[in-house]
């Protein structure tokens, strides 16, 4: 079908695309509905597939000629679609839409025009992403850090041991407890047998903490106590009550001695503790060292962002709102209407919380475009040798859709990684402010 189009650039990398069918197709496209239900339609009066076409175009006429355009919008569309450069065919978020449709009239004696918008891939140039001299942060690994991490594993390790010792702060102790009534009754539904809680915790609904310290296993004691109007469980609040409690058993978490046993015990490759202080020196810096990865890919992605000036199909910006939309609903394991019934509890609605989404999905979708346009610019690829570390993965995936899938994501991941290395070899980092690592790993959580 004869096509003439005309392509108008919209804001926010969007189009409209203008067709023209000429009035000779107009006519040609016409005849042929015309003519195929001139041979099929029943008309009182005549015989099958012989009325006249002015008795059929006065009977039927809006209805051919509507069938008559929307036949011509659509394989117009198709056609042109197909044949325009790739910088003007629509993304795959976008569907094009027929703009002023009520307005849309077919005169088969005319020429007839109509229109389309769509998003496209954003167009824009890139800025310069070399020779920025981006500081990070000096972080100082020292002693303490070590250390720290130890003392974890101390407390990983350590057993719990029953002792015949008073509750004091710290110790472990199981406790039966009962709130009594006006004649020291237990009240039905406020008693617990085995309630095992840390001592000065505060993890008990009566906090007695204070009041169990020096009681050891087997003794039982009756408290009175009163709480504040403003206490965190609304119906003790501003009472007094009495609460019997009787201590079953103190415990005590034992730690293990830092020497050569504890490091064998930790893992079968250390021999002494030196060596596990070494390897846990080791893990620090390799974490560190990650941490100040990203540090730097994030100061250059700033850097880089200061000078991009790119529009972003709305259509885009959508579909990601709704991918992370549907993330958090898995990550939640609620279902869309549990999610919005607790968004309604916080005086929120669905469109609120992707709201507040759309400045990091903007700021991510441009970090995203800048990427897989510095790719191609640099002739980035993965090699076969690269993949390889792929295969024993993807055979054990039997869909092959699903098999297809994940090897576009591997090697679309793997293509971004690379390009990022290739960023990071092409600016300076230098030495920042120095921080301890402990200051740094709290900045970072």
């Amino acid at each position: 079908m004869e096509t003439a189009h005309e392509i108008k650039e919209l804001a926010n990398s969007a189009v409209e695309l203008i067709l023209t069918v000429p009035k000779e197709t107009v006519a040609e496209e016409y005849s042929k509905t015309t003519a195929k239900y001139a041979k099929t339609l029943q008309i009182k009066g005549f015989r099958k597939g012989k009325a006249p076409i002015s008795v059929l175009e006065k009977k039927f006429g809006d209805a051919l000629r509507e069938e008559t355009m929307y036949t011509m919008i659509e394989n117009g569309i198709e056609t042109i679609l197909a044949e325009i450069e790739d910088d003007y065919k629509p993304i795959q978020f976008s569907t094009p839409k027929l703009l002023a449709e009520e307005e849309l009239k077919l005169n088969p004696e005319e020429s007839f025009t109509y229109a389309v918008s769509y998003d496209i891939y954003p167009k824009f140039e890139i800025p310069g992403y070399s020779g920025f001299s981006i500081p990070v942060p000096d972080v100082e690994i020292g002693d303490d850090a070590v250390e720290e991490k130890l003392a974890a594993l101390q407390e990983q390790n350590a057993v719990v041991l029953e002792k015949d010792i008073p509750a004091a702060e710290h110790l472990i102790v199981t406790v039966d407890y009962a709130e009594l009534d006006e004649n020291d009754n237990p009240t039905e539904g406020k008693e617990r047998e085995d309630f095992v809680f840390t001592v000065g915790s505060g993890y008990n609904p009566f906090k007695f903490d204070d009041e169990i310290v020096g009681m050891k296993a087997g003794e039982t004691k009756i408290i009175e106590k009163t709480f504040a109007d403003d206490y965190d469980i609304e119906e003790y609040a501003g009472k007094t009550l009495r609460i019997k409690v009787t201590v079953k058993a103190v415990k005590e978490r034992e730690l293990p001695e830092l020497d050569d046993e504890f490091a064998q015990d930790v893992s079968e490759e250390y021999e002494t503790l030196d060596d596990l202080k070494q390897a846990t020196r080791k893990k620090i810096e390799e974490s560190v060292n990650a941490m100040l990865r990203e540090e730097k890919i994030k100061g250059l992605y700033e850097k880089i962002l200061e000078n991009l000036e790119i529009s972003i199909p709305e259509s885009m910006i959508q579909s990601e709102l709704e991918n992370s939309w549907s993330k958090y609903a898995s990550q939640s394991r609620m279902s869309e209407e549990q999610l919005n019934k607790i968004l309604e509890l916080q005086g929120k609605l669905k469109n609120d919380l992707l709201a507040e989404w759309r400045p990091e999905t903007l700021r991510s979708l441009k970090i995203q475009l800048l990427l897989e346009k510095i790719t191609r610019i640099e002739e980035v690829s993965v090699s076969d040798e690269e993949t390889a570390e792929d295969e024993h993965f993807l055979d054990t995936i039997e869909d092959q859709r699903q098999k297809d899938y994940y090897q576009m994501m591997l090697h679309s991941d793997k293509l971004m990684q690379k390009t990022i290395d290739l960023l990071l070899e092409k600016n300076e980092f230098t030495k920042g402010d120095k921080t301890s690592y402990k200051e740094f790993i709290q900045r970072e959580r």
